[in-house]
């Protein structure tokens, strides 16, 4: 952002807050004498003491809490920095360390709440002054120079000059007055009580202050670029973390000025709490469930399973527009609508999955018709990503991916253990990283966890290596149905997106949670198809809501789910029967398919077939296939003039 010498026409808001820079202003002061003293010897006999300074340090706040009856301390900040980002995270620094010099000291804690010990941050302005304030029995002192509110300022380890003013009326109102201006013009509570339990949360942040209740007035920073600094707040003006790295998009800044009001401040919160995730912290993508008493819990905090009807209409009026996008896909668009569908069912009931195979467990039952693993995969531009993005916005509000490096054998236990029941996402995942890692944790039928999530891993159509242990162990969905690059099509499609997430909120996921929490836990005494029960709320909401059901939201069965689950290969053999006949032979009851690509197709569609449709007799480069299996398996008749066949792919 430019410096203030380069704005072409500052705003008034700009001219209002930094009228008083352009001039100096010195205080005539004589000298009377010089002592040596400490932090505590200047403290001593006062109760009452503020602070204005632009760095400090820990032991130095909890040694003046100590003493001190009243304590209140401004922050300011010696110049503008860089961008909002570096802003926020300024302010989080600040926080973090007054939250950890008040871990543990509950008598802190209880005076911070009656208000004995306050703490401000400038936002308006720029304020490099350093100025202590004391009152007490010894009247009154006031000290300033260039010592900031820090151990070691006041150690007498470093270079720094104090000029004390004892009892001196005339000093007390000029500094008084100063402070007291840039604290009630410019400043916003860094913490209270509330915020200082637990662990630091953005919402608290004091550039968000408008976005919480009783606080409706915007809050207004000044960010430009920030000249080179190596003071200790300029940690902050370093590149900031992830979670304020694109801020932008949230809280914007126009002419060197962020005016943040209610909205901008609620979605900046949502920016970095969404944004916050690592690998060793999850502080906002955790999901609990209660299945005796009912009570769901996200990030900590209960949620409300009492939609209002009206919220879940509109919702469902969302999602039928969504679907109904999917009309401008090339292929078999219907089929497209009907498996995605299965999927939004299957995800939607993903976070009770660990329930009904805990309990399969103790049964002694297989756990393979409760899948934590769903695998989608299909052509480029299926709108497989967009989907998922979509899903996880209707159930958490929020909708980010963790990165695809995180996706290893030693990591996912650990993620999924921090993460409870909500979903862990993994978009565009290569082949490489799946067959490393994806094929043993899939087929470790024994999670130890209480509670654990359902896991989405998303490819490209050519990157499936799935072979029928894995099939039978995840959910897999496949579509060949895309919409082609920079059309209009494309162009209307992704505006119709853009209409309906603004329009998508969570009250159906709510509702249909509602509704399921009975079901799921009468259902862990006995076998239960989860893919039907859940199918079957969702397509009652949507009845309920709508009046009418659409062709592909229907009840679908794990049974019926399992036939389609080898809808690629099954496509895959039609096409090499209909394009490659000379690969096929048929012997007696038998039907043999050659290939001289031994490490392309032949490897691939061994992994791909169920093992039933095998016959003796396979190897090397050829599959032999029992004639009638595999009939029943693509549904059709298999005759030498693969007429049945070509009729199918019209031909």
């Amino acid at each position: 952002m430019p410096q203030r010498k380069d704005l072409q026409s500052p705003s008034p808001l700009q001219d209002a807050l930094l009228d008083e820079t352009g001039k100096l202003g010195v205080v005539r002061a004589r000298f009377d004498g010089f002592e040596e003293s400490s932090f505590e010897g200047l403290i001593s006999g006062y109760s009452s003491l503020k602070v204005l300074t632009y760095s400090s340090s820990i032991p130095i706040i909890n040694r003046a809490a100590e003493e001190m009856e009243a304590l209140e301390v401004v922050f300011g900040r010696p110049d503008i920095l860089g961008d909002v980002a570096n802003y926020l995270h300024y302010q989080e620094l600040l926080m973090r360390e007054l939250i950890s010099a008040t871990r543990g000291k509950d008598h802190i804690k209880s005076r911070i709440d009656s208000g004995a010990i306050q703490f401000y941050v400038v936002q308006e302005i720029i304020s490099h002054e350093k100025l202590f304030l004391l009152e007490g029995e010894r009247g009154t002192r006031v000290i300033t120079g260039s010592a900031n509110f820090s151990d070691r300022a006041f150690s007498g380890a470093q270079n720094e000059s104090y000029v004390c003013f004892d009892d001196d009326p005339a000093a007390w109102e000029h500094f008084n007055t100063a402070y007291e201006k840039i604290k009630g013009r410019s400043t916003t509570s860094i913490i209270e009580g509330a915020q200082i339990t637990g662990e630091f949360d953005p919402e608290n942040l004091p550039a968000f202050a408008a976005g919480r209740e009783g606080s409706a007035a915007p809050k207004v920073l000044l960010v430009q670029d920030a000249p080179s600094d190596t003071s200790t707040v300029h940690r902050a003006a370093a590149k900031p973390p992830k979670r304020y790295g694109g801020i932008s998009s949230a809280v914007q800044a126009k002419n060197g000025v962020a005016k943040i009001d209610r909205p901008s401040a609620e979605r900046g919160v949502r920016y970095v709490k969404s944004n916050s995730r690592t690998r060793e912290e999850n502080p906002e993508e955790s999901l609990g469930i209660h299945l005796d008493s009912g009570e769901v819990i996200l990030s900590g905090e209960p949620l409300d399973l009492d939609a209002p009807a009206e919220e879940v209409a509109s919702d469902v009026r969302a999602w039928l527009s969504y679907f109904d996008g999917y009309r401008m896909f090339r292929g078999q668009h219907e089929k497209l609508a009907r498996d995605y569908f299965t999927f939004w069912s299957w995800l939607y009931a993903g976070p009770f999955m660990c329930d009904l195979r805990n309990a399969a467990l103790a049964r002694g039952d297989d756990v393979w018709d409760y899948p934590v693993y769903g695998l989608l995969y299909g052509k480029s531009n299926c709108g497989k990503s967009e989907l998922v993005k979509t899903l996880l916005h209707s159930m958490f509000d929020r909708d980010t991916f963790p990165p695809n490096d995180w996706f290893t054998k030693g990591n996912i236990p650990a993620l999924m253990e921090q993460n409870r029941r909500y979903p862990l996402v993994f978009d565009d995942m290569d082949k490489v990283r799946f067959g490393q890692h994806a094929e043993a944790l899939i087929k470790d039928d024994h999670l130890r966890l209480k509670e654990y999530p359902p896991v989405v891993l998303s490819m490209n159509a050519g990157q499936d290596t799935f072979d029928s242990e894995l099939r039978k162990r995840a959910l897999v969905v496949y579509t060949g149905a895309s919409l082609p690059d920079h059309t209009g099509e494309a162009r209307q499609l992704r505006q119709r997106l853009k209409d309906v997430k603004s329009d998508l909120g969570t009250a159906l996921y709510r509702e249909y949670l509602k509704r399921m929490l009975p079901s799921v836990r009468d259902g862990r005494d006995g076998p239960l198809d989860v893919l039907e029960l859940s199918s079957s709320v969702l397509a009652d909401l949507i009845s309920e809501h709508s009046g009418s059901l659409p062709h592909w939201c229907r009840t679908v069965t794990m049974e019926e789910y399992g036939h389609g689950r080898h809808d690629r290969v099954r496509e895959e053999l039609i096409q090499q029967w209909v394009h490659d006949p000379a690969a096929w032979s048929r012997r007696g009851d038998k039907l043999v398919f050659r290939s001289e690509d031994i490490h392309g197709t032949i490897t691939k569609l061994r992994r791909d077939i169920p093992d039933y449709l095998y016959s003796t007799g396979s190897r090397g480069n050829v599959i032999v296939f029992d004639a009638a299996e595999l009939e029943r398996f693509l549904g059709v008749s298999l005759s030498r003039s693969r007429g049945p066949l070509a009729r199918l792919l019209g031909r």
